[in-house]
């Protein structure tokens, strides 16, 4: 059966390191919004405000230049746990000119009794990791045993800036699908994460303080299923 997550208003480590959070009641699932300090953030800033939802029911998430001139990341992640399933985002954006320093994350991500950090996440993530020429999209799946990963990087044009990207996740494999690359399918088999995990989405600043612009930068997520 069909659950519909998100269609009314509203990939480093993903984890929440300090105690405060904001709450966001959205399509009846608690999320927390981060807030204060702490990695993987560059500016190690997190902005509650950087997250909302607008008329149509499309959520927004920024990162924001404060007024301090510091830029401040962005992050949601559910209070309830997910498991095995097929998730699928609907996203737009600067994906094919996403910046070198910016990284947008879509990602199931474990809490403590699953595992420590380094293990079972897996991620969908719009990123060139430092490279300015950097393949843009990212799939990643990290060991269930052991710290490490396995990830397919995958270029898409400078002009792509809506994709609808799926994740299935299913017992001993993970598979990904886009409409940015159709027909092809991307994905890794056994060692995978088994028990449900935390499902989080941010916009963060990979080892640079700011955008090489020094701009505002902006993702939409129109809708998020899971069934």
């Amino acid at each position: 059966m069909r659950r519909l997550i998100a269609l009314v208003p509203l990939l480093l480590c993903g984890c929440f390191t300090d105690s405060h959070a904001a709450q966001l009641d959205w399509a009846g699932i608690t999320w927390e919004v981060r807030t204060g300090h702490g990695p993987p953030c560059a500016t190690s800033l997190w902005n509650e405000h950087g997250a909302w939802v607008d008329t149509r029911g499309w959520l927004h998430l920024a990162l924001h230049k404060l007024p301090s001139g510091a830029f401040a990341c962005v992050e949601l992640r559910s209070a309830k746990r997910f498991g095995f399933g097929r998730y699928t985002f609907d996203a737009t954006g600067p994906i094919g000119e996403i910046d070198k320093n910016v990284v947008l994350g879509l990602f199931l991500y474990p809490t403590q009794d699953v595992g420590p950090d380094g293990t079972n996440e897996i991620d969908i993530e719009v990123a060139r990791w430092g490279h300015p020429s950097g393949p843009q999209i990212n799939y990643t799946v990290w060991y269930r045993s052991r710290k490490g990963s396995r990830s397919s990087r995958v270029p898409v044009a400078g002009s792509a800036d809506h994709a609808t990207f799926t994740l299935e996740w299913r017992n001993g494999r993970v598979d990904w699908t886009s409409s940015l690359h159709p027909g092809k399918q991307f994905g890794f088999r056994d060692d995978v994460a088994d028990q449900p995990q935390t499902l989080s989405l941010n916009l963060w600043l990979f080892r640079q303080a700011a955008p090489e612009d020094r701009k505002d930068v902006e993702f939409v997520i129109k809708s998020l299923t899971f069934e």
